[in-house]
Parts: structure tokens; C-alpha cells; sequence
């Protein structure tokens, strides 16, 4: 199945998270990051580089949630990466039927809703550096991973599929 990417908007992205960007006349513009209080989790922040740049047409095999916090990325250098989302099926695995691509351009981050399954961080421009940030404890329960039967097919937007 092919999915062409859209421009990363808030509204388009409203049932998996938040454009982290500035909207409207305030000063301020407020995020909030969701951490599961309920359990021994420490706030960890780090820098992920990315050496290689994502060439589009490419294919998705693998997609990955966090169950136990958001997860955000704010590009520090670089410009566009691609953002891959999907909800979940009722056996818990992602519903690849329904997911959607966006492209993220400069001036945009992103925050992953908790258990929002998403494609691994791929930048359209290398190298590219993004700050992180998200709830962990010691254990493996951090991330869930799955690898997908079929992969995704994704084109940029205006592209034939």
C-alpha cells in the first residue's frame, strides 16, 4: 500500500499528537508532554543525529510506540523529516489500513501521543540533528516494536504513485 506524504499541519495530525510550532497571536504557545506518572519514570532529554538522508519513494518496514509517555523531536539542523503515523487495532497491533504521512518542514516539531505507532525518525535532509525528549525507567518497556508484514510504500506529495 502506498501513502503520499502531506504537509504536517495541526489538524492533520490532531489524533496522534502536536505540531510543535507556534500558532496564533500570543506570546507563548503551550505543549504539553504527557508522562505516565504512575510508575518510576525519569524525564530523559538527548540529541539523535542522522547521518543519512531519506530518500522518498522509500518503504517503511518497522514501526514503533512508547506505552509509557509522548516522545517529541525538535530539529536542531537539517530541515524536513518525514512523520509516519497510525492508531492501533484492537489486538494491539498498528493500523497500517489508516495510517498517514506528512512531511514536516522547518520551524516543526513534533510530539507522538502515547502509544501513537510511528515510523522510525528518517530526516529528508543529512545530516540532521534533532533534540528528544520522553518518559523512561530502567526496564525494556520503554518501546514497543513492530516489524511490518507489508511494507509501507511512501512518495512525496505531487508524486505518482
Amino acid at each position: 500500500m502506498r501513502h503520499v506524504t502531506q504537509p504536517l499541519t495541526q489538524s492533520g495530525f490532531a489524533g496522534f499528537g502536536d505540531v510543535i510550532e507556534h500558532r496564533g497571536d500570543a506570546r507563548r504557545h503551550r505543549l504539553s508532554i504527557d508522562f505516565d506518572t504512575g510508575r518510576d519514570l525519569r524525564q530523559e532529554f538527548w540529541v539523535s543525529r542522522v547521518s543519512t538522508k531519506f530518500e522518498l519513494p522509500n518503504i517503511i518496514a518497522q514501526l514503533e510506540r512508547h506505552p509509557l509517555s509522548d516522545q517529541a523531536f525538535v530539529p536542531l539542523l537539517g530541515g524536513q523529516f518525514l512523520v509516519v503515523v497510525c492508531g492501533t487495532r484492537q489486538d494491539g497491533s498498528p493500523d497500517v489500513d489508516n495510517c498517514r504521512a506528512f512531511v514536516a518542514g522547518p520551524g516543526q516539531g513534533i510530539v507522538y501521543r502515547r502509544n501513537t505507532w510511528h515510523a522510525p525518525l528518517s530526516s529528508l535532509n543529512a545530516p540532521a540533528e534533532f533534540f528528544v525528549t520522553m518518559g523512561i525507567t530502567d526496564n525494556a518497556e520503554n518501546d514497543e516494536f513492530f516489524d511490518l508484514p507489508v511494507p509501507l510504500g511512501i512518495s512525496m506529495e505531487g508524486a505518482k504513485t
